[in-house]
C-alpha cells in the first residue's frame, strides 16, 4: 500500500504541510517510522522533503495530513487503513473532526493521537454524511 509522506514549508514559513503515520495495536498506538521509501519526490513547498512510501497491509494505520495556511489555521484529513482498505475518513477543520465515511470505532483512538500531538479538538461530529 502506497501513501504520500511530506514534511515541508514555504520559504517564509507561513505555509506548511505535515503528514504523519501511526500504527494502532489494540488500544495502543505509536508513530510508524520503519517504512520503505519507494520514491523521493519534490514537496509542495520548497523547504522540506516528500516521499512515496510503501506500508505493509497487515496492520491498522492512521494517516494524518495537515495543512497550515497564512492565517495559522490548520485543516486536514485523517484516514484509517485497516488491512490495506480504507475503513474511516475524517476531516479536520475549525478545530473540529467530522466523520466523512467509515467505521466510528477508531474515533477515540484518533482523539488520543491528536491529544498526544497537542492538536486541539473542540468537537467531534460522528454523524454519517448523507
Amino acid at each position: 500500500m502506497e501513501v504520500y509522506l511530506e514534511n515541508s514549508k514555504s520559504k517564509s514559513g507561513k505555509h506548511a504541510i505535515r503528514t504523519l503515520i501511526y500504527v494502532i495495536e489494540g488500544e495502543n498506538f505509536y508513530e510508524f517510522k520503519s517504512f520503505k521509501t519507494k520514491k523521493k519526490l519534490q514537496g509542495i513547498y520548497k523547504v522540506g522533503e516528500a516521499q512515496l512510501v510503501d506500508l505493509p497491509s497487515d496492520k491498522t494505520f492512521v494517516y494524518i495530513y495537515l495543512i497550515k495556511n497564512i492565517k495559522n489555521r490548520v485543516k486536514g484529513k485523517v484516514i484509517v487503513y485497516d488491512n490495506g482498505q480504507i475503513s474511516l475518513v475524517m476531516n479536520y477543520r475549525k478545530l473540529k473532526l467530522k466523520l466523512v465515511k467509515g467505521d466510528k470505532k477508531y474515533a477515540e483512538i484518533i482523539k488520543k493521537i491528536f491529544d498526544k500531538l497537542n492538536i486541539p479538538i473542540k468537537n467531534m461530529n460522528l454523524k454519517e454524511v448523507k
